[in-house]
C-alpha cells in the first residue's frame, strides 16, 4: 500500500486536498446533451456543478432557455414543447452513469486509537430517465441508484412529475412526488453538488436529532420564476411541502401516523456573470428517540428549524468564483438523563474558491466549521475541516471526469464529549453515459 506520506505529496501536487465524508453520487445527466446536440458545457461549469443556463433549464421543465432579446417577443412554454426533438429514449435517459474510485482512509477516535481503511471499489453506478411528455407542458424526472458507496443499495432518490406554466422570462412550475433538494432550487453556494467530493458540512452534518439537510422527501412543490432580458438577472421563489422525517432521520416514504408536514423554502437571486444569492428556510417537526435501546428509552415530538443565506461571485467570465454561506439551526432537545426539554444549536459556515484554469479542469478549495451546543451537553463544541481537489474532464463533452481529493476534519461530539478526527484521500473517474 503506498505510503501516507506519498500520497500527501501526490495530491498536494494537484492541488487536491479534501475531506470525503459521504461519496459523491456521479449525478451529469448527458442525454439531455444529446436531446440538443450540445456538450455539458452548455449547462455545467464542470459536471456536476451547474451554472446559469442549467438552472434555467430546470425552471422551466426541462426545456433549454431562448434568447431573451429585448426587441423580441417572448416565448411561451408551450412554443418551447414544440421546438423540441422527437422523443426517443437516447435523449430521455442515461443508463451507465458511474463512479470508480479508491480511497485511502484513518480515523480517530478519543480513548479507542485509530484504524486505517483503503479500497477500490465501484463508488456507484446510477440510471436516469427525465425529459418532457410530448405535446404538453408536463416534465419528469428520476434517478435509480444501483450502487452507493461501494453496496448494492438500490434506492430511487428522484421519482417525481411537473407542470411547467407561463413564458421563458415569467414562468412558474408544480412538481408532485420524491425530489432531491438539489434539484430545481438554489443559486451556486447553496447547491448540495460541487467540485469537491462531498457537499459543505453544514448540509450533511447529522447530529444528535437525526436530521440531515441534504435529503431526498416525498411531497409537492411550487416555484416563480422571472428573467430579465439576455438573464443578466433570475429571481426564483420555490417552496415545498414533504412528508418529513422517521425517527432515524430517513425520509417516510409511505403511510405514517405524522400527519403534519415539513416546509422547505428559498428565495434565488443569479446575476450576471454567474453570480448569486441564495435565502433558504425549514421548519418541521419529527420523532425524537432518546437512549434508545436502553430501560430508560422515550420519544418526544421536536420541532427542526434551520434558516440560511449563501452567495457566490464569480471574477472573470468562468475563472475565479468564490463561494460562501451560513446556516443555523434550532432544533428541541430533552436530556437523556432528566428528560428535561433543551435546544439543540447549531451555527455553521464555510468559505469556498473554486479556480477554473481554463474549461474541463479546474481547483478547488473549502473550509467548514460547524459550531454546536447541546443543552445539558458541554458547552459548546466545534466540528472543523480542510479541503482541496483537483477536477479534471478527459473529453470534449465532460462526460467523463477525473479527480483526485485529500483532506482533514477533527471535532468534539457535543453529547458524549468525545473527539475524533479524519483523513480521507480519494482518487476517482466518472463515467456519464
Amino acid at each position: 500500500m503506498i505510503s501516507r506520506s506519498h500520497l500527501i505529496s501526490f495530491f498536494c501536487a494537484v492541488g487536491a486536498f479534501l475531506t470525503v465524508l459521504f461519496p459523491r453520487q456521479a449525478s451529469a445527466v448527458p442525454q439531455y446533451a444529446r436531446r440538443y446536440g450540445i456538450t455539458c458545457y452548455a449547462c455545467h461549469t464542470i459536471p456536476p456543478v451547474l451554472n446559469e443556463q442549467g438552472y434555467m433549464f430546470q425552471k422551466l421543465g426541462h426545456h433549454l432557455p431562448p434568447a431573451l432579446e429585448v426587441s423580441k417577443p417572448v416565448e411561451r412554454i408551450l412554443d418551447l414543447v414544440r421546438k423540441e426533438r422527437e422523443w426517443t429514449v437516447a435523449n430521455n435517459a442515461s443508463f451507465a452513469v458511474s463512479d470508480f474510485n479508491y480511497q485511502a482512509q484513518k480515523n480517530t477516535q478519543q480513548g479507542q486509537g485509530s484504524n486505517s481503511t483503503s479500497a477500490i471499489q465501484v463508488g456507484s453506478w446510477n440510471a436516469y430517465f427525465g425529459g418532457w411528455i410530448p405535446d404538453t407542458n408536463f416534465f419528469y424526472y428520476s434517478e435509480f441508484d444501483i450502487v452507493t458507496n461501494g453496496q448494492t443499495n438500490p434506492n430511487m432518490p428522484n421519482a417525481h412529475i411537473g407542470y411547467v406554466g407561463g413564458t421563458a422570462k415569467s414562468s412558474w412550475y408544480a412538481i408532485v412526488g420524491r425530489q432531491h433538494l438539489e434539484v430545481s432550487e438554489g443559486t451556486r453556494a447553496a447547491q448540495i453538488y460541487s467540485l469537491l467530493p462531498n457537499a459543505p458540512l453544514i448540509f450533511e452534518n447529522t447530529g444528535p436529532t437525526n436530521f440531515i439537510f441534504d435529503q431526498s422527501p416525498v411531497g409537492a412543490a411550487a416555484g416563480y420564476t422571472w428573467a430579465s432580458s439576455k438573464y443578466r438577472n433570475i429571481l426564483s421563489v420555490n417552496a415545498k411541502v414533504t412528508d418529513g422525517d422517521n425517527a432515524d432521520g430517513s425520509e417516510i416514504l409511505g403511510a405514517s401516523s405524522k400527519n403534519g408536514k415539513d416546509i422547505w423554502a428559498d428565495a434565488d437571486w443569479w446575476y450576471a456573470p454567474e453570480s448569486g444569492v441564495s435565502f433558504i428556510t425549514y421548519q418541521g417537526k419529527k420523532d425524537q428517540i432518546q437512549n434508545s435501546g436502553l430501560a430508560n428509552q422515550f420519544t418526544y415530538n421536536a420541532r427542526i428549524r434551520r434558516e440560511g443565506a449563501f452567495a457566490n461571485y464569480m471574477i472573470g467570465r468562468d475563472k475565479v468564483d468564490l463561494l460562501g454561506g451560513f446556516l443555523h439551526g434550532n432544533d428541541d432537545w430533552q436530556d437523556p438523563a432528566t428528560q428535561a426539554p433543551g435546544t439543540y444549536l447549531t451555527n455553521g459556515g464555510f468559505g469556498e474558491a473554486d479556480y477554473y484554469i481554463w474549461r474541463g479542469l479546474a481547483l478547488a478549495a473549502r473550509y467548514d466549521r460547524l459550531r454546536q451546543d447541546v443543552t445539558g451537553g458541554v458547552h459548546p463544541t466545534n466540528l472543523e475541516q480542510w479541503q482541496v481537489g483537483a477536477e479534471k474532464a478527459f473529453t470534449p463533452m465532460g462526460n467523463i471526469v477525473g479527480r483526485i481529493a485529500a483532506g482533514n476534519s477533527h471535532g468534539i461530539d457535543p453529547v458524549a464529549f468525545t473527539g475524533s478526527a479524519t483523513r480521507t484521500f480519494e482518487a476517482d473517474i466518472q463515467f456519464n453515459f
